[in-house]
């Protein structure tokens, strides 16, 4: 790396500090792909090596502190031997927070990685893993129709007033008292059947 490339690099990982949100850019320039409508969140960390071996498709979602490698430098005590490979995470996928994804892995689209987990294989599409390692826990479908269920049964609100931590004081007291003993949801928008409930 050039001095010219170091002072770009450190401009670029102080932006990080300042715009969060600057992320995807950030990792687009290091050379991951990223597909339209994802999100990354930051702090995580992208494997510094070799971040160009990370692809992410379109509409995915990877919160924070995730890890993802592209190289494991343990296998040097094999002998001088440091494994690569790809990780590719398709289309509609969720990746908790936490959660690390070690090399040469592929998670399937429309699939779901729990917080903290660790993913050492590939996850098939459509499905849910979780644990350290990772396993099968259902099937994404499964777990839409049962959270659908669910919010039948429990209360459902607009999140938006609520969701920052400078929200008024009576809003706070008032979103608290309603999970006093439950759980609810939050949408961006009530359905047609729940306003005014």
């Amino acid at each position: 790396m050039t001095f010219i490339q170091k002072i770009k690099h450190l401009a670029a990982r102080l932006r990080l500090l300042i715009d969060p949100g600057y992320y995807p850019a950030y990792l687009r320039r290091q050379g991951v792909r990223i597909g339209e409508n994802s999100v990354v969140i930051f702090p995580g960390y992208i494997d510094g090596r070799l971040p160009y071996l990370l692809e992410i498709g379109s509409n995915v979602i990877i919160s924070r502190m995730v890890t993802i490698l592209t190289h494991d430098a343990a296998t040097a005590y094999a002998g001088d031997l440091i494994k690569i490979g790809r990780v590719r995470i398709f289309d509609h996928c969720f990746i908790g927070a936490n959660a690390t994804i070690l090399c040469n892995v592929k998670i399937g689209p429309d699939s779901i990685v729990g917080a903290g987990s660790v993913v050492t294989r590939d996850i098939p599409a459509g499905e849910i893993w979780g644990g350290n390692p990772a396993r099968f826990i259902c099937k994404t479908q499964d777990y839409i129709v049962r959270q659908q269920e669910l919010a039948k049964e429990k209360p459902v609100m607009e999140g938006g007033p609520f969701m920052d931590p400078y929200a008024p004081d009576d809003k706070k007291r008032f979103l608290k008292e309603r999970l006093a003993d439950t759980f609810m949801y939050f949408c961006a928008r009530l359905p047609e059947d729940r306003r005014g409930s």
